[in-house]
């Protein structure tokens, strides 16, 4: 079997001498494997330290650059269609395998040949990278509640690793190049509905590498909320308002209102004076604490939430905007 590894990658120089000697040395047993990095309009050094491994590993290292679209979606279709492996592994540019992650993948996708068959590894924040206090956000990603799952929701299709028979992707698929984020879950929105199973594979593992900067977070967040909306409007709005513990009346009156007290009571703690305290107990310390999971946890989910009931009041408003806003 042969696997094609597909990475977008924008600006991130300085970490491949991190994760491309991992990806350039994987055991194959039996397989094959290639490395795909798609270049989304990179201004730093990328081209040439891609072009320098290219040339030192020739049908091994593939490289492409593109102009800039904003997002991952346009790279990771780029280097779909290029893909010469009948399963593809997508993968993030900060994340570094450990030796046998293609093995895994290969294994797991000889042991389920169908072609709706799908599996999400798993990826893990090294030891040096946990007294960060950004390490709270890797968090999100937990895998505990996978381990008795038969079979995975559209939700858990995260492209850090996750991989997939390229021919179900061509036919059913490709990431919507008009999302800048939640991409992968609209995609894997539509994979579902075509019939695609979701397996948890947790042999297949990587180190995730990606050190966030306090300074961008909330931009970072009020993103996320804003892209929350837009993925609203290509995927039911229910499925996303429950998974993500939004207000809506679209689960009864308990529901609307046990939420909407949950909003108000948050509203009310993350206030000016409660982020002057926090900072002044030690919220922004350079070392993870309890203070400063509180003290980020509030900024991101404040403008998450201001992001995305902020594009959904536009949309309301204004309901033409809804396709302006894509």
């Amino acid at each position: 079997m042969r696997v094609s590894i597909v990475i977008p990658t924008y600006n991130r120089a300085w970490i491949y001498g991190h994760t491309i000697p991992t990806l350039l040395n994987q055991e194959t047993g039996s397989h094959s494997y290639e490395v795909i990095f798609v270049a989304n309009g990179s201004t730093d050094e990328t081209d040439a330290v891609l072009k320098s491994f290219e040339a030192r590993h020739p049908g091994l290292f593939r490289y492409f650059w593109i102009e800039p679209t904003g997002g991952p979606s346009a790279p990771r279709n780029v280097g779909i269609r290029a893909a010469t492996g009948e399963v593809v592994i997508i993968t993030d540019d900060d994340v570094a395998p450990d030796a046998d992650f293609v093995l895994s993948h290969a294994e797991f996708h000889q042991r389920h040949p169908e072609s709706h068959a799908a599996a999400v590894g798993q990826v893990y924040v090294p030891k040096r990278l946990m007294d960060d206090p950004m390490s709270l956000f890797h968090e999100h990603y937990s895998y505990d509640r996978f381990q008795n799952l038969q079979n995975l929701s559209f939700f858990d299709f995260w492209t850090c690793n996750v991989s997939f028979k390229r021919q179900f992707m061509l036919d059913h698929g490709m990431f919507n190049e008009s999302l800048l984020s939640m991409e992968d879950i609209e995609v894997a929105h539509r994979l579902e509905r075509a019939g695609m199973q979701l397996h948890y594979l947790p042999s297949a593992r990587g180190q995730h590498l990606h050190e966030s900067n306090p300074a961008s977070l909330t931009t970072k967040a009020f993103e996320f909320g804003r892209w929350m909306y837009h993925l609203t409007l290509h995927v039911p709005p229910a499925l996303v308002k429950k998974r993500f513990g939004l207000v809506t009346t679209e689960f009864g009156p308990a529901w609307f209102l046990k939420r909407l007290a949950r909003l108000s009571a948050f509203l009310v703690l993350a206030n000016p004076l409660t982020g002057v305290s926090l900072r002044l107990l030690g919220g922004t310390g350079v070392r993870r604490s309890r203070l400063t999971d509180i003290y980020y946890g509030l900024i991101f989910r404040r403008a998450f939430l201001f992001g995305y009931y902020k594009s959904a009041l536009r949309a309301w408003l204004k309901p033409g905007a809804k396709a302006a806003q894509h």
